[in-house]
């Protein structure tokens, strides 16, 4: 597998150096993803804003595209050699709520959904070292998954709440192979 070294711009999703299968890989799951989506589930609340679903649909892609850019071995490395960086990756990751007020879904899931998410991540980052962190991780992420499906939520919004909690919590919070 030929190896890319990556340029400073882009370590912050693929690290310093990536294989060329894992970017492809990542970029055909976020094309795939979105359209999935956005063609077969996606239904406008607002249809008069069209302004608003090209940066939701961005939005949309960054979350499938994270969710497998984070399992990535260059990802994960650059990461696991800065703590404050996950940290501060964590924090910053308010894309639900984003989705929710430019694609028109509703906002009190979107909050619930963030608030479990990164409550969850920050939970699962102070376990790293531990042996037990990947468990954790996906049991976090387990009873996440359960309360959203049990929410009233469109199906489209489903879907990107649902990646966008395995992106955060499990793909990102999770050191997934530690030396």
């Amino acid at each position: 597998m030929k190896i890319i070294k990556m340029p400073q711009g882009l370590h912050e999703v693929f690290g310093e150096q990536q294989s060329a299968a894992e970017i492809v890989a990542t970029l055909m799951f976020a094309l795939a993803g979105s359209a999935v989506m956005y063609f077969g589930l996606y239904q406008p609340t607002h249809p008069g804003v069209s302004w608003m679903t090209a940066p939701g649909m961005l939005l949309v892609a960054d979350v499938f595209a994270g969710c497998v850019a984070n399992f990535t071995h260059g990802t994960n490395r650059f990461y696991a050699g800065r703590p404050k960086g996950r940290l501060i990756f964590i924090l910053i990751h308010v894309h639900i709520l984003a989705i929710a007020w430019l694609l028109g879904a509703p906002f009190e899931y979107a909050l619930l959904t963030w608030i479990y998410t990164i409550a969850a991540a920050l939970i699962i980052n102070q376990l790293q070292g531990h042996k037990l962190q990947t468990f954790f991780g996906a049991f976090l992420m387990c009873i996440g998954l359960l309360v959203l499906i049990a929410l009233p939520i469109p199906a489209w919004f489903l879907l990107c709440c649902v990646f966008f909690m395995v992106k955060v919590v499990f793909s990102f919070a999770v050191n997934h192979y530690p030396q």
